[in-house]
């Protein structure tokens, strides 16, 4: 793709691509399923108001518009070409535009580098190159366009939906989604939903990206005024790192980003030598760094425009709560439950509303939370919506949950809420659980501003904590100081541990020589001594006092547990002695024959917390740091926060509390409480240490870190090389060592 390291095009570099005052099509012609005439179709069906020009050198006119034959034969130069030839004429009409003064061009061929073949990616990179050198925007190739509800400009030969009211309804309401999609096929048919009453203002698709890739639409989307949220159908791109500076300027304007990320594949961890090298695959890395960005990802394409609609019309910084009213107890019984799972307070109302309200249900009506009213009160209107009015006026509530399970005069209920929900400033979550899923009332609730549909009550309740959960992202990125973290080591430190590193003679670090380089950073490691008999390491066992651990050291043994070359809680003098000599056995038996620097003996850690704290160079993202709960925790439970390096001491702190094991941290089940505090300086150390060496360094694992009230200590570590970094391949002497 052609982005490269750039940063994203802001709202005025695209306002001539996307919001343009002009459009030529070139490739126009009088056969109307012909790609250029469906697109000089679909501006007309959009209402599109500014100039449209018609480029084919085989027509004069055409349907009495005059024809030119080419994009410097028109008398003005248009802002946005619409390109519908075949590849094979696309670059000479791209060089004829850009020479002609256009701004933009939009390419619909495919069969370029998605097709793998080298021709077709250098065919791509001269598109590239192009817009590079001469400032013409380029969207595409491979893509299907563009629609701009607000300005008619339907760039597109595909068929743009429509609600049945046409243009005019699509403009009727703000707080409309503005919709971003690699895959064109997907983003139409997302922008479908414009037929049940979801409003758009923009409907974008990137294709192949030789130039305006998915984060510059994203940005575009972020600071224009139409728009209320960005749903966006990701895949991958080369630079990641852009659309977190997309998400960045959407967070400072106050744009919500709901993404759901298509590709879930672990290649990235495939190759992956430490454990929490291991634990971080391209997909999870993705998850965690939009998710740090403040993007809210959404596993489903199908939650994608419900949640991305919803976050367009909540009501920003309104009270937590949520109260539920229905008619069927069911539906309350289900609705507690899902709010349940997904953490959303349901606050009771105050006793004076209670009262007021259970005195107009019957005696098996609830005037609680959630508000069972009963189907006797559900037909009685003017009662029903005296209770909707009593709970929407309380202030503990933020928005009112309804249940549908039923859709006969829904249409006139939903107007009725809708009034409501704007005398009190508060949003109406419509639940449809009826099986009548266009039935009457839903187009008039979903296009209602202040109402959100939703067809399931786990989507609605997930819906509404994750938009609370972004609330909180966004409070925390207004009141937090921007920039790097600032560093806990002097610069000093950083060549000192490079030094280290380089001087390691083999392509993996031995655990000695990576707690060596994490001394250097401030971060507290375990006592120990090389030994090369069994004498030796009896002498530092008594040095040590109490219990030891022996541990073989040799640069081919990674995982030492694995290949039973480890021995825990030695004590006594001939109890070492034997525990040097099994472990001396055991490593003699492995094949192919590691080489052995001698073994480890080391003071036993205290009893505490197991915490692996890691870090790798992601190909995408750079240098990151892994945290995740030690034992089988982290397997089991796919434990883990990743971000990128170097993190602040907040930041770190908010990876551990979202540890699922971060309550061990706080003396569970009668547990001395670990030092949360001296954790987190540790995760920040470890992330310079990663930051500052990424040249130099692929993964690192310390494994375990033990935490405890008085001491937090990195135990076992590994630090793999870069492969820049690692020696050249040649046989070491053979050492010999006295069992």
């Amino acid at each position: 793709m052609g982005a490269g390291s750039r940063s994203v095009y802001r709202g005025g570099e695209l306002a001539r691509v996307l919001d343009p005052a002009s459009v030529a099509i070139v490739g126009a012609t009088p056969k109307p399923t012909a790609a250029g005439a469906r697109a000089l179709g679909q501006l007309e069906k959009l209402k599109f108001g500014g100039r449209i020009d018609l480029v084919n050198a085989r027509y004069e006119a055409i349907a009495d518009r005059p024809c030119y034959p080419s994009v410097s034969a028109l008398p003005e130069a248009p802002d946005s070409v619409i390109i519908t030839v075949p590849r094979a004429g696309v670059e000479e009409v791209v060089l004829d535009a850009a020479a002609a003064g256009a701004r933009s061009a939009i390419i619909f061929a495919a069969g370029y580098s998605e097709v793998g073949q080298a021709e077709r990616r250098r065919e791509q990179d001269r598109l590239s190159a192009i817009a590079r050198e001469t400032g013409i925007r380029i969207l595409g190739p491979n893509c299907l366009g563009a629609v701009n509800y607000w300005s008619g400009a339907a760039l597109t030969y595909t068929n743009v939906p429509l609600p049945e009211g046409g243009i005019e309804a699509a403009r009727a309401h703000d707080r409309p989604i503005g919709l971003v999609s690699q895959s064109g096929g997907l983003g139409f048919a997302a922008a479908q939903a414009i037929q049940r009453g979801v409003v758009f203002s923009h409907l974008l698709t990137s294709g192949n990206s030789c130039d305006v890739d998915v984060a510059d639409l994203v940005a575009f989307l972020a600071e224009d005024p139409h728009c209320g949220a960005i749903a966006c159908v990701f895949e991958a791109m080369p630079n990641p790192e852009r659309l977190l500076e997309a998400a960045a300027i959407a967070m400072d304007a106050g744009k919500p980003i709901v993404i759901n990320k298509l590709g879930t594949g672990e290649q990235g961890a495939a190759a992956a030598m430490t454990h929490s090298g291991m634990l971080a695959g391209s997909h999870d890395v993705y998850v965690e760094l939009f998710r740090s960005a403040g993007m809210t990802l959404v596993d489903n394409f199908e939650e994608l425009i419900e949640t991305a609609t919803y976050f367009a019309k909540a009501r920003r910084e309104v009270p937590a709560g949520t109260v539920v009213l229905a008619s069927s107890g069911g539906a309350s019984v289900m609705a507690a439950d899902k709010a349940e799972i997904h953490d959303v307070p349901l606050p009771q109302p105050s006793e004076k509303t209670r009262a007021e309200i259970q005195r107009q249900l019957p005696d098996f009506g609830t005037a609680r939370n959630p508000c069972d009213v009963t189907g006797g009160v559900a037909n009685d209107l003017d009662t029903f919506f005296a209770c909707v009015d009593l709970l929407l006026a309380e202030p503990c509530y933020g928005q009112l949950v309804t249940a549908h399970p039923y859709s006969v005069h829904t249409a006139n209920r939903v107007r009725r809420f809708g009034e409501l929900g704007e005398k009190h400033g508060k949003l109406i979550c419509h639940v449809w659980i009826t099986e009548y899923l266009a039935g009457p009332g839903l187009i008039e609730a979903e296009s209602s501003a202040g109402s959100a549909v939703f067809r399931s009550m786990n989507r609605c309740f997930a819906t509404i904590g994750l938009y609370q959960q972004w609330e909180a992202r966004r409070a925390r990125w207004l009141s937090e100081p921007r920039g790097a973290a600032s560093h806990l080591e002097p610069a000093e430190a950083a060549g000192r541990a490079a030094a280290l590193i380089e001087a390691a003679p083999a392509a993996a670090l031995t655990e000695r020589e990576a707690k060596a380089v994490l001394a250097e950073y401030g971060v507290p490691v375990i006592g120990e001594a090389l030994v090369r008999n069994a004498e030796e390491a009896a002498a530092a066992a008594a040095r040590f006092g109490g219990k030891v651990a022996l541990k073989v050291e040799s640069p081919d043994i990674l995982h030492k547990t694995e290949a039973g070359v480890i021995r825990l809680g030695v004590s006594g003098e001939e109890a070492v002695r034997a525990a040097y000599r099994e472990i001396m056995v055991a490593a003699a038996k492995l094949d192919p024959a590691p080489r052995i620097n001698g073994v480890l003996v080391q003071a036993m850690a205290p009893a505490g917390v197991e915490i692996i704290v890691g870090g790798r160079i992601d190909p995408l993202f750079g240098p990151m740091v892994i945290v995740g709960s030690g034992g089988i925790l982290v397997e089991l439970l796919n434990d883990k926060v990743l971000a990128l390096a170097p993190v602040g001491r907040e930041q770190a702190l908010e990876m551990i509390a979202r540890l699922k094991g971060a309550a061990l941290l706080d003396g569970f089940r009668g547990g001395a409480a670990a030092d949360r505090g001296a954790l987190a300086d540790a995760i920040c150390r470890i992330s310079e240490l990663v930051a500052d060496q990424a040249a130099r360094l692929a993964e690192i694992d310390i494994n375990p870190l033990i935490c405890s009230a008085d001491s937090i200590v990195a135990v076992d570590a590994l630090i793999v090389k870069a492969a820049a970094a690692q020696p050249a391949e040649e046989p070491a002497p053979e050492m010999v060592v006295a069992y």
